[in-house]
């Protein structure tokens, strides 16, 4: 990502907190502060999230303050956290909402998460193998992710496109 991008980042979402799902999650904290983000990065996962947030920010509190001292990044000091969004069992929060985009943060009884995200009257449903809530309750979605029975089937490898009336998908996709 671009030092801009990094900067105007608004939230990282997070499937799962699996180590190889985890990977790189630090190196964004860390790359989004030098480029400038000005509060703490927001994270919205499932179930257990906050505590996987405290363990990388308290790795790192050392780190950060050498950082700060030596060559204070843009962002100030308190932007080097990560902060935990919503993550109840049994939940749906609107975890980002500007007007035009929202997005929805699910988790099931069971603690897995999916994420619906409205744009413009369009509806995206994500949901990783095992949540259930996600299509269940998602109304009329123009584009479903998931394990089974959905528009896309997990893991996606080719960039996808969504407007109104069309879902392109594939390396040639406009």
């Amino acid at each position: 990502m671009s030092p801009e991008h990094l900067r105007n980042l608004d939230a990282v979402m997070l499937f799962s907190l699996r180590g190889d799902d985890i990977e790189g999650l630090d190196e964004i904290r860390n790359a989004s502060w030098r480029a400038g983000h000005e509060t703490p990065l927001r994270v919205s996962g499932p179930v257990g999230t906050s505590e996987v947030l405290t363990a990388i920010n308290k790795a790192y509190e050392v780190s950060d303050s050498f950082t700060f001292v030596e060559q204070a990044p843009a962002g100030g000091f308190n932007a080097a956290s990560l902060r935990p969004l919503p993550g109840e069992k049994d939940t749906k929060t609107r975890v980002f909402d500007t007007g035009d985009l929202v997005v929805t943060h699910l988790v099931n009884d069971t603690g897995r998460v999916g994420y619906w995200i409205d744009y413009n009257g369009v509806r995206l449903v994500l949901e990783p193998c095992g949540m259930t809530q996600a299509t269940q309750f998602s109304g009329e979605a123009r584009l479903t992710v998931a394990c089974q029975n959905s528009t896309l089937i997990w893991p996606i490898s080719d960039v996808v496109f969504v407007d109104r009336s069309t879902v392109e998908t594939g390396p040639d996709a406009p």
